[in-house]
């Protein structure tokens, strides 16, 4: 049974064509409309960047670089520091409270 292959009947031939056409037709009305026409293009564009590897990084800098060495001046930075630190000691005493 698993040895030997299955034997391919002419209706499975011509089921498989009429996915095919019908996926075809699909398609054809999806595409008649100009919005959706420049929905693919931008769709395959892209695409085709990302296979060829032309995707540029982002420029933006990661903020993980500076996080635990705030500058003594960026008062908000420190601020967040800051109040991160005290909501540590107060679940921490919370818990030790129970």
């Amino acid at each position: 049974m698993f040895g030997k292959m299955m034997e391919s009947t002419p209706y499975s031939k011509s089921g498989s064509l009429g996915y095919i056409l019908l996926g075809a037709g699909a398609a054809a009305w999806w595409l008649s409309k100009e919005e959706n026409r420049a929905k693919f293009d931008h769709f395959v564009h892209t695409a085709k960047k990302k296979m060829n590897k032309e995707v540029q990084p982002s420029k933006e800098v990661f903020p993980v670089e500076k996080a635990g060495h705030p500058h003594p001046e960026d008062i908000a930075d420190n601020k967040m520091v800051d109040e991160g630190a005290q909501f540590g000691v107060h679940y921490y005493n919370e818990k030790e409270q129970q």
